[in-house]
């Protein structure tokens, strides 16, 4: 049997005051097996996932690619060839013109400048909806796993932001987190001045499953180095590194729907997919940044036997040749003198090898 898309129109929030669609995915297997149960996904921007062309732009990016991430037809391929449970995904539309207000919570003790959309906060509200309306209405409806260990919840760009801090927030409700594309900071375009967009959360929390990524052609609008501090926080909060959190940095990817879907089994395959060997590891060579001020360094990636990819956060480097350069934890070359410096990478038993010109 196939899998099924369900719509359902005009679903009514007394917390938030306002109706919004709902668009579902059923697994193949539900309607063919009654008597089963499911893990839910929730997912924002619920109309850019299954309809290609029927959402509307990012606001964080007016000059997206009107795309959807077919959602669907990416569950349905992992579930086919075995590399994933059968779960059920719950589309939420967002509001439109109330999207960044509904998407973001409020900084308490944090100082910053309101973003160029002057949203008010009403994320408290919005996640109050997701736990006190929603999720009772699917768990009533359908047939859900209702405990946090078969719950997730993913977004990118502000879905990440409201990903990260509903997630850590009740992490009695969502067990499995998928952070894409996150908007921590709001850049000045024109100053490149930094703001702040996200509070921390200093202690580990019973989360089961932490996925965060992004591009590196993103911009201002989401930048590596302000991704990669929230991730270091985590890990020094005790989350472990790769198993539990997991960490992706696609260099040439940018802020699109079409980006989001290319990557998409990534997340799916970390939150509710099937253990997987280790294939092997690779690096490549990065150049410089002009907005993240970055030097010379090598990235490293691990790929599984299911096409599982990732960024390790547990991985060694070492210079073959430390007369000639060293390099840093985080791959970045420290030149010691011109020709050429030899760089080994090893992660989980697997090596890598490269070769980079210093000039």
């Amino acid at each position: 049997m196939p899998s099924t898309l369900l719509r359902i129109e005009g679903f009514r929030s007394s917390i938030l005051n306002n109706e919004r669609d709902l668009r579902l995915y059923l697994p193949p297997g539900y309607s063919e097996n009654p008597d089963s149960r499911y893990p839910v996904l929730y997912a924002h921007d619920g109309q850019n996932l299954f309809d290609k062309g029927a959402h509307e732009t990012d606001p964080l990016n007016p000059f997206a690619v009107a795309r959807s991430w077919n959602l669907h037809l990416t569950a349905d391929r992992l579930i086919a060839e075995g590399l994933m449970e059968e779960v059920i995904i719950v589309g939420i539309f967002n509001m439109g013109g109330e999207r960044s207000g509904e998407y973001m919570h409020g900084l308490e003790g944090i100082e910053h400048e309101r973003d160029r959309d002057q949203a008010v906060p009403r994320g408290e509200l919005y996640e109050r909806f997701l736990v006190e309306e929603l999720k009772p209405f699917i768990d009533s409806v359908f047939r859900t796993k209702r405990d946090a260990e078969n719950t997730g919840l993913i977004g990118s760009s502000r879905g990440g932001q409201i990903t990260y801090h509903i997630g850590f927030s009740r992490p009695d409700i969502f067990g499995k987190l998928g952070i894409l594309s996150p908007y921590f900071y709001y850049v000045n375009p024109l100053t490149l001045i930094e703001y702040r967009m996200y509070v921390s959360f200093p202690s580990r929390l019973p989360l089961s499953k932490i996925w965060i990524d992004l591009g590196g052609r993103e911009g201002v609008l989401v930048m590596e180095k302000h991704v990669r501090q929230v991730v270091a926080e985590l890990l020094d909060a005790g989350y472990e590194p790769d198993s539990q959190l997991a960490f992706y940095f696609e260099p040439d990817a940018a802020h699109t729907e079409a980006d989001w879907e290319e990557r998409a089994h990534l997340p799916l395959l970390h939150l509710f997919g099937k253990p997987s060997k280790l294939a092997g590891v690779s690096l490549k060579e990065l150049g410089t940044s002009f907005f993240e001020r970055s030097k010379l360094r090598l990235l490293p990636t691990a790929e599984y036997e299911n096409g599982w990819r990732i960024t390790p956060l547990n991985g060694s480097f070492k210079s073959a040749d430390p007369d000639a350069a060293s390099v840093d934890h985080s791959g970045g070359i420290v030149p010691k003198e011109g020709g050429t410096a030899v760089v080994e990478y090893e992660f989980e038993g697997k090596r890598a090898k490269a070769s980079v010109t210093i000039s």
